[in-house]
């Protein structure tokens, strides 16, 4: 539609100027361009008039067939944030936990009973003797306070 309306634009203005689409030029009817009011050969005063007319027609032209299309843009991609996490309080608790502890070397009495003896009249020492117990690491049993504390859960 844009190019019917220039070329339509651009054939009156070079229609509306006179004496540029008659063949004899800028004289009088009857006279050739020789006695008439423009110069040499008919091409008189009107003719500077002519060219600037179809200059700016085909500068019109130009730019509508230059642009034969209107740039077409994609929309811009969607942004999809993801929602921060939640935050939730954990309140502070005990708990029981088994935790190795080392328990150093020491002596033990270790006993056994004489045999055909009574044990009655046993007085603890008579029937032992004393070992070197090498220190070792046990599991024990504690409690320990985790201190309430903010987590995100998502």
């Amino acid at each position: 539609m844009k190019k019917l309306i220039a070329t339509m634009l651009t054939v009156g203005l070079l229609a509306a100027v006179p004496g540029s689409a008659s063949a004899g030029g800028g004289g009088y009817s009857g006279h050739g361009g020789y006695y008439g009011h423009g110069g040499y050969y008919g091409y008189g005063g009107n003719s500077a008039g002519a060219f600037f007319v179809g200059l700016v027609g085909g500068a019109i032209l130009g730019t509508v067939l230059s642009r034969s299309y209107e740039p077409v843009y994609a929309p811009a991609p969607r942004v999809y944030y993801t929602p921060p996490p939640e935050q939730v309080w954990v309140p502070g608790r005990y708990e029981t936990r088994n935790e190795r502890q080392w328990v150093p070397g020491h002596w033990a009495v270790e006993r056994y009973s004489r045999q055909g003896e009574d044990d009655e009249d046993d007085d603890g020492y008579s029937s032992g003797r004393r070992v070197w117990v090498p220190g070792r690491y046990e599991e024990v049993r504690t409690r320990v306070w985790l201190p309430g504390h903010w987590e995100e859960r998502g």
